[in-house]
C-alpha cells in the first residue's frame, strides 16, 4: 500500500543557478573569454580608424592587445579595412613565439618590450601621424602649450633614441623612455601609445598629434606642412612666406 503523500520523504532539491539582473551568472572562465573577444574586436575597430583619422597611411602602424600570457598583434602588410579579429596573430609574451597562423607585424619586438616592462598595459598602438612624427626629429620633449597633455595625464612626451624599424634597439629604447608613461615618440620614426583598452591608446594618439600641431604653430614653423589648411582659409594664420 502506498504511503500518503504527506508521509513520503521529501525529494532533494537541486539548487537553482545563481542569477543576476541580466540572467544566469556565467562562470568566471566564460566571462574572461567574452572579455577577451571584446578586446580583440576593439583592437580591430581601432586599427580600422587609423587611416581615416590620418594617423597612418596604408598598412603601416600596428595595434596589439594582451590577454593573459599572450599578445594578439595585427599581421604584417594587411589592409586594415578588411581585417577581422581572427586575423590577429597570437604570440607568447615571454618567449616571442608565434602560437598560431599568420605573420605578425615586424614591430612585434616593440610591443613585446612594452608588455614585458609594463604588466599594467593591455594595449599598445604604434602610429606614424605627421606632426608628432616630425617632432620626433627634435631633441626635446613635447610639452603642453595648451592643457591637452596635462589634462589627459600624458605630460611631457619624450623621444626615444632613433633606431632601425623592427629592431631590438628600437624596442628597448622605446620601453625605457616610456617608463610609467602613456606616450613615447620614436626618434625619427613615429608614435607609440599604451592603454588599458584600444580606445584609451587611440585617444592618447589623437591628443599627442593635436598637441604636436599646436606646438609647431606656437614655434612658428610652417603650419601648412602639418595640415592646418583650414586655419589658413579662415584667416587664422598667414599663408606661406614668399620664397619658402
Amino acid at each position: 500500500m502506498r504511503r500518503p503523500w504527506r508521509d513520503r520523504p521529501a525529494a532533494a532539491e537541486t539548487p537553482a543557478p545563481a542569477r543576476t539582473a541580466g540572467g544566469p551568472r556565467r562562470p568566471p572562465a566564460d566571462r574572461a573569454r567574452a572579455s577577451d573577444r571584446s578586446l580583440l574586436g576593439d583592437a580591430i575597430r581601432v586599427a580600422q580608424a587609423l587611416e581615416p583619422e590620418g594617423l597612418v597611411v596604408g598598412t603601416v602602424g600596428n595595434v596589439s592587445v594582451r590577454t593573459g600570457p599572450t599578445v594578439h598583434v595585427t599581421p604584417t602588410r594587411t589592409d586594415y579595412a578588411s581585417m577581422r579579429a581572427r586575423d590577429l596573430v597570437m604570440v607568447d609574451v615571454a618567449t616571442g613565439v608565434t602560437l598560431g597562423n599568420g605573420v605578425p607585424s615586424r614591430e612585434l619586438p616593440l610591443h613585446l618590450a612594452v608588455y614585458r616592462a609594463r604588466p599594467d598595459v593591455r594595449c599598445v598602438l604604434h602610429t606614424h601621424s605627421v606632426a608628432a612624427t616630425a617632432w620626433s626629429f627634435l631633441d626635446e620633449p613635447l610639452r603642453p602649450e595648451l592643457e591637452d597633455l596635462a589634462y589627459h595625464g600624458i605630460d611631457p612626451v619624450r623621444t626615444s633614441p632613433p633606431a632601425p624599424a623592427g629592431s631590438d634597439e628600437l624596442a628597448a629604447g622605446a620601453a625605457a623612455t616610456l617608463g610609467r608613461g602613456t606616450v613615447v615618440l620614436l626618434g625619427h620614426h613615429g608614435v607609440l601609445t599604451v592603454g588599458d583598452t584600444p580606445q584609451d591608446a587611440l585617444l592618447a594618439a589623437r591628443v599627442v598629434e593635436r598637441q604636436a600641431r599646436v606646438a609647431w604653430l606656437v614655434r612658428g614653423a610652417a603650419p601648412w606642412a602639418v595640415g592646418v589648411e583650414a586655419a589658413v582659409v579662415d584667416g587664422a594664420v598667414d599663408g606661406p612666406p614668399a620664397g619658402r
